[in-house]
């Protein structure tokens, strides 16, 4: 469940980048391991769903993800997440379906120390138009509602750097210990230097497939028992980070 802390604790927690890699919402942690292949390894990532020990079953429908990801002028985020820095932060303005005329959607500022994560959430109840709108609107817009830790945080990361598309499908184990995504039918489109959102055209990555494994960080080791067969090897991976080396060629 997404955490929405209040006003007073997100000032106490989101005033310095060491305090939000450091302070995760109170039972929101989570183990993670991410694992990367291609379509042709589609078939076999099914099969160990279908067979694994934990019992995995289709938790929620598929659906498509959308994100704006914020960054800083200089895109320390980016380059936080290049230089392997073990502690680092993103923020991203997030939202579901095939369309870019979302009625609401979820800031978040999503954390990492090693292979445990968290996010930091706040609800966005305003709908935006990226066909009708520029970056400049949608900021101002966004930041209208936010208490002032977010705001501050959003006012820090106010270059628009990316926006990402994928189709994600959700699954968990019977004893809901587990959750497992699989994501698949990646696009990126370039925002740096432009005025308004460019959706039409950018780069697509349409055989590459990222599972992922989550459960809390108490369960870690029983995640990681549940990992033992899975056919990819485990990597560090970063849809942000792999959108900006794709479209600067880097």
């Amino acid at each position: 469940m997404d955490h929405v802390p209040s006003d007073r604790l997100l000032a106490a927690v989101l005033h310095s980048v060491p305090r939000i890699q450091s302070m995760p919402p109170i039972g929101e942690a989570r183990y993670e391991v991410k694992f990367v292949g291609g379509m042709a390894d589609l078939p076999r990532i099914q099969a160990w769903i279908a067979t694994s020990q934990s019992g995995m079953f289709r938790s929620y429908p598929d659906r498509i993800v959308h994100s704006v990801y914020l960054d800083t002028p200089d895109l320390r985020a980016y380059e936080d997440n290049t230089a392997g820095i073990s502690r680092r932060a993103k923020m991203r303005f997030r939202w579901y379906g095939d369309h870019v005329a979302p009625q609401k959607g979820t800031l978040e500022i999503k954390c990492r120390a090693d292979s445990i994560g968290w996010k930091w959430n706040w609800p966005i109840q305003q709908p935006f138009d990226f066909n009708h709108t520029t970056w400049q609107t949608f900021l101002d817009d966004l930041k209208r509602p936010l208490p002032d830790a977010f705001r501050l945080t959003l006012e820090a990361n106010a270059c628009v750097a990316l926006v990402n598309r994928y189709t994600r499908s959700y699954f968990e184990s019977r004893d809901h210990r587990l959750r497992v995504t699989l994501d698949r039918d990646l696009a990126f489109f370039p925002q740096l230097g432009r005025a308004r959102p460019a959706l039409a055209h950018g780069a697509r990555h349409p055989e590459a497939v990222v599972l992922e494994l989550k459960c809390a960080v108490g369960d870690r080791a029983f995640g990681a028992r549940a990992l033992v067969n899975v056919p990819l090897r485990a990597s560090r991976h970063s849809k942000y980070a792999v959108g900006i080396e794709s479209l600067l060629n880097l």
